[in-house]
């Protein structure tokens, strides 16, 4: 497939090409399916672990938020019975770190100085008590020694102010995926700060995810059908439709496992006064049920001016060289026409760097990307399609000093996965988060296996009747399409 010389706005970031992409994301605060707080102790040397006493507490904290009833994973592990059925195959994915689902981690190439919020990854020694546990033959143990019962959180939003929701339940059926978009007024007649955010979904059997932005302008209104909903993803849009709706503001994405949104106190994103909400749901009937949906937004709002405001910079997909305002693609191994975003059929490890230089306050480059004085980054979403494996963030300062090295690395998922997307948070005060400045240059490295070696791409080729790989460029479509993008969430002293 030849690359299509498509002109991108960066600050235009179009609702469906996110929507077909986010499987797991979120916009600022996602500490994905988890259960309890702290980690485990390792099991003593020279004693076989047992279920209750050693394996129950790791699964509780890293595990059963998505493997439990009602949600995502396919299995639960809450019982003994359940979880002695995938001992292998629990240390299987554990070793090999697709288990469970948290993308970023220290590498040769890239150490953060922050840990991650909601990091629920298994230290070694949970691993090998996994793995020892498994080869003594799944020992239950004594049930005196079992943690308390797992309670999963609540899905609710602490300290909600406003819920919200669409005019009437919507009903999605059949085999085949929908991606619905919903407009709702929440009646704001004055400014509000948003500090939190919850999506509740009302059928959990077909609510793969969903994506909550702010209509400012009011353009989605009119879009909408009688029900004040409309089909919002590729392939399903009617003609006349523009879902390249520019000024909406992505406020986060839920998916089964995700906690709300809860900015910390005194942070807070401007909602003028009239902004209309989209919410945009990923539905995945399966065949299994027709039942109704009505999934509700929940809302902490503010008059109070807050001191931080949050901001949500989308990154990426330039398909055009780095010009005069330092935004743009770098040169790439597979360029054929000038500088373009182009993967290669039969390529393995093909690698395209999207680069953006932070401009000043009052530059022209402020016009599409605003960075306030004073930002610093809260989080990062990094994204690609299916062919995507490994994605890199990273910051050369115009100026740096011992808090705020010249060079940073600020996240890096060598183990990228489509299916288990989400936003990485920085567990640390706002004070000491990385700064961004004019003259900043950020960049953003992804590499994409388009060969036969990628399940995906074996997959789609048979879906699609077809014996070969074939080039790829820039697209809406999640198979042969791609996109190199990351999610900056930010933070900055309100003016």
């Amino acid at each position: 497939m030849p690359a299509s010389r498509r002109s991108r706005s960066v600050a235009r970031a179009s609702l469906s090409a996110l929507s077909l992409a986010l499987a797991l994301p979120a916009a600022a605060s996602f500490t994905g399916c988890s259960g309890g707080d702290a980690p485990t102790e390792p099991q003593a040397a020279g004693s076989s672990p047992t279920f209750h006493k050693d394996v129950e507490p790791i699964l509780q904290r890293s595990c059963m938020g998505c493997h439990s009833a009602g949600n995502i994973a396919p299995f639960s592990l809450t019982a003994y019975e359940d979880a002695k059925a995938v001992a292998a195959l629990m240390v299987q994915s554990t070793k090999a770190g697709t288990m469970p689902p948290f993308a970023v981690r220290d590498t040769d190439e890239c150490s953060t100085r922050h840990a991650w919020k909601g990091d629920i990854r298994l230290s070694d020694e949970e691993i090998s008590t996994l793995e020892a546990w498994s080869e003594a033959g799944a020992p239950k143990g004594d049930p005196k020694d079992a943690p308390a019962s797992f309670v999963p959180k609540s899905p609710e939003l602490p300290g909600m102010t406003l819920e919200v929701h669409p005019n009437e339940p919507y009903v999605t059926s059949g085999e085949l995926d929908e991606f619905r978009c919903f407009v709702i007024d929440p009646g704001l007649t004055e400014d509000h700060y948003l500090n939190g955010v919850q999506m509740v979904p009302g059928n959990h059997k077909v609510v793969h995810h969903g994506i909550i932005s702010i209509d400012p302008e009011g353009t989605s209104a009119s879009q909408a059908g009688p029900d004040g909903s409309f089909p919002c993803g590729a392939g399903d849009v009617p003609m006349g439709v523009d879902v390249d709706m520019g000024s909406l503001q992505m406020l986060t994405a839920w998916a089964p496992g995700t906690d709300p949104v809860d900015l910390p106190e005194g942070v807070g994103q401007l909602i003028p006064k009239g902004s209309l909400i989209v919410m945009q749901i990923h539905y995945h009937p399966a065949g299994t049920t027709a039942d109704p949906d009505l999934t509700r937004i929940q809302l902490r709002l503010t008059r109070e001016k807050p001191k931080y405001g949050f901001l949500y910079h989308l990154i990426g997909n330039f398909d055009d060289p780095v010009n005069e305002l330092g935004f743009g693609l770098l040169p790439g191994p597979a360029d054929k026409d000038g500088v373009e975003f182009l993967i290669p059929a039969d390529s393995k490890s093909h690698v395209e760097t999207q680069q953006l230089t932070v401009p000043a306050p009052d530059s022209p480059g402020a016009q599409q990307m605003p960075f306030p004085p004073g930002t610093r980054i809260y989080g990062q979403f990094l994204h690609m399609h299916y062919l995507g494996f490994d994605e890199k963030v990273t910051v050369t300062r115009a100026n740096g000093s011992p808090e705020q090295p010249k060079e940073e690395c600020l996240a890096h998922a060598p183990k990228w996965e489509f299916g288990w997307q989400r936003s990485y948070s920085y567990d640390a005060p706002i004070e000491t988060l990385p700064t961004l400045e004019p003259g900043d240059v950020l960049q953003i490295r992804c590499t994409y296996n388009n060969s036969t070696e990628n399940p995906y791409v074996v997959k789609a080729l048979k879906e699609a009747n077809m014996v070969s790989t074939i080039d790829v460029a820039y697209g809406e479509g999640s198979t042969f399409d791609e996109m190199c993008v990351a999610g900056l969430s930010l933070v900055y002293p309100m003016p």
